[in-house]
C-alpha cells in the first residue's frame, strides 16, 4: 500500500501532464490548418487576379478615373453682335430679352465619357440669377454623336416654324467650337421656300496641350515665379495650364484653364523618387 499510493500519484500527475500537452499540441495543429487555409485562399484569390476575364470586370465595376478638368469662359462685345453678326437693334433687343447669357462651362474628361456644367445667366429679367446645368457625353462617331451643344441662343425670332438663325456653342471630342447657323445672303430666284441655315465657324478652341501651345498665356489667377525652370518636373504647376484667344476686330475672347490630373499623378510619383534620392 505504500508503494502503491506514490505510484498512483505518479501516474496521474503523468496522465495530467500528457493531456496537457495534447491540448497544446491540438491548438498548435488548428492554428496551424487555418494558417493554411488562408494562405491557399489568397494563393487562389492571387491567381484569380492574373485572369484576364476578372481584371476586365474589375476594371468595368470599378470607378473611372478622372484625367482632365477644363474651364472655359467666353466674352463677347457689342462689336461682335452688332458686326461680326449683323444683328438688328431689333434682334438684338429680342437676344437680351429671351436669350440665356453665357458664363463658363466646367469639361470633366473621365475615362470613357465627358461631363460638362454649364453656367449661364438669364439677363434683363426681375428673376434674373445664375443657374448650372451638367451634361453627360459619350462621343460615338460611329452613331453621328460627335459633338454636344453647351449653349445655344436664337438671333431672331423663329418665322414660319423654320429654325430661327443662332449661336451655338459646340463641345466635340478635341475641341470647343463657336458656330453661328445664318441666313445665306437674299438671291432674286424667286423662291417663296424658306432658305437653309449656313453654319459659320466663327473660332475653334482645341482642347489639345500640343495644339494650345500658341495660345499659352500667363494664368490671371497666379503670381509670378519670377522665372522659368528648364525641367518642367520641378514647377509643381506644369500640370496646370491658361491659354487664352481673342479678336478684337470680330469681338470676342475667350480664356481656357486645363488642369491635366494625369500630369500630376506623374510629378507626385516624381516628387516621391526625388524625396527618396535626397535621402542617401
Amino acid at each position: 500500500m505504500e508503494i502503491l499510493w506514490p505510484t498512483l500519484g505518479i501516474c496521474i500527475l503523468v496522465g495530467f501532464v500528457f493531456f496537457v500537452l495534447a491540448q497544446h499540441w491540438q491548438r498548435l495543429l488548428r492554428n496551424q490548418n487555418l494558417t493554411i487555409r488562408r494562405l491557399t485562399e489568397k494563393v487562389r484569390t492571387l491567381e484569380a487576379i492574373d485572369d484576364p476575364e476578372f481584371r476586365r470586370r474589375l476594371e468595368e465595376s470599378s470607378p473611372s478615373p478622372l484625367e482632365q478638368v477644363f474651364t472655359f469662359s467666353l466674352r463677347l462685345s457689342d462689336r461682335f453682335w452688332r458686326e461680326t453678326l449683323k444683328t438688328t437693334a431689333e434682334d438684338l433687343s429680342f437676344i437680351r430679352s429671351f436669350g440665356n447669357l453665357f458664363g463658363s462651362v466646367k469639361i470633366e474628361r473621365w475615362r470613357g465619357h465627358t461631363v460638362a456644367t454649364i453656367s449661364e445667366v438669364l439677363p434683363a429679367r426681375q428673376s434674373a440669377a445664375w443657374q448650372t446645368r451638367s451634361l453627360d457625353c459619350y462621343f460615338d462617331k460611329s452613331s453621328g454623336r460627335d459633338s454636344l451643344t453647351l449653349w445655344e441662343v436664337p438671333l431672331a425670332r423663329s418665322q414660319n416654324s423654320k429654325r430661327p438663325p443662332s449661336l451655338e456653342l459646340a463641345l466635340k471630342e478635341r475641341s470647343i467650337d463657336l458656330c453661328a447657323h445664318l441666313l445665306p445672303p437674299a438671291t432674286d430666284n424667286g423662291s417663296a421656300e424658306m432658305p437653309g441655315l449656313d453654319e459659320i465657324v466663327i473660332f475653334r478652341v482645341p482642347l489639345d496641350s500640343a495644339e494650345l501651345g500658341e495660345f499659352r498665356s500667363h494664368d490671371p489667377l497666379q503670381s509670378s515665379d519670377g522665372g522659368e525652370n528648364p525641367d518642367p518636373y520641378r514647377d509643381r504647376n506644369f500640370w496646370r495650364a491658361f491659354y487664352s484667344g481673342s479678336d478684337e476686330d470680330a469681338g470676342f475672347e475667350w480664356q481656357l484653364w486645363v488642369r491635366d490630373l494625369t500630369k500630376k499623378a506623374g510629378w507626385e510619383r516624381w516628387k516621391i523618387l526625388e524625396s527618396a534620392g535626397d535621402s542617401y
